[in-house]
């Protein structure tokens, strides 16, 4: 899902969800959610009027890594758009949106691809050039 950046005065920099984004991936049974922040994790109430047409976290760690990792990227710009990528039940993670990867196939974690250098083929098992046919 996409959500903004919301500078409060009061309570900081947080995300501003969405009250669509809200009844869609939070559930009112859990008080709390979990965010992943590159390696912080960190467990964030749900204020009461978050179901009440005000869908915001805030959260003091939240509000310095925002300003960390994205807050020098603003200036100048209106809104910043973050992904926040449902890994778990109750837990998301948050990075900055690139517009090139579609939300939908966001990946929680990539394994590297091991790659067989080309030293260490054999080159003895390989047919030569000179018996292949192109025709």
């Amino acid at each position: 899902m996409l959500v903004k950046i919301h500078k409060d005065g009061r309570n900081g920099t947080g995300l501003h969800i969405g009250e669509a984004n809200a009844r869609r991936y939070f559930s009112r049974r859990r008080p709390y959610i979990e965010l992943r922040l590159d390696d912080l994790r960190i467990r964030c109430t749900l204020p009461p009027d978050f179901w009440q047409g005000r869908a915001e976290i805030h959260d003091s760690r939240l509000s310095g890594w925002l300003e960390f990792k994205v807050g020098r990227c603003s200036v100048g710009r209106d809104s910043i758009l973050l992904s926040m990528v449902p890994s778990a039940s109750d837990t998301f993670v948050v990075r900055p949106h690139s517009a090139r990867q579609p939300e939908s196939l966001a990946a929680d974690v990539t394994h590297p691809r091991v790659v067989q250098s080309e030293h260490a083929l054999n080159y003895d098992v390989a047919p030569s050039l000179d018996s292949c046919s192109v025709a």
